[in-house]
């Protein structure tokens, strides 16, 4: 049995999510916080006073959008890659039999109430 095929424990793959949740606010943070700062350096050292800084809090901005949306993409790919290899599982609140209990498929004579009395 090589690396490849051995699976991790359960535990292992869900704290590696709250793990990438957490790099996401963290980069989100610091982009913003670098762009701002580091205008206001450059504010000082030039005489622009505000410019600059608004200038590198919009640019943080744009590096934190661009690092949320790069963070979603590869958690849809993860998911997708988990769906594919693990299935589809039933939610956690329905049981095997809560599936069966209701298989009669919804009509519009169904969904009015005609055929239960109703009318």
């Amino acid at each position: 049995m090589n690396a490849k095929d051995r699976k991790r424990p359960p535990k292992v793959e869900e704290w590696r999510g709250v793990g990438s949740l957490g790099t996401i606010g963290l980069e989100v943070v610091l982009s913003i916080a670098l762009g701002f700062f580091g205008g206001r350096w450059l504010d000082g050292k030039f005489g622009t006073e505000p410019y600059l800084a608004v200038l590198g809090f919009l640019f943080g901005i744009g590096a934190a959008v661009k690092a949320f949306q790069r963070a979603l993409k590869e958690m849809k790919a993860q998911a997708e890659r988990e769906e594919r290899e693990q299935g589809n599982p039933l939610p956690r609140y329905d049981t095997p039999d809560d599936t069966k209990k209701d298989e009669r498929p919804i009509t519009k004579a169904n969904d009015e109430g005609e055929g239960r009395g109703g009318g």
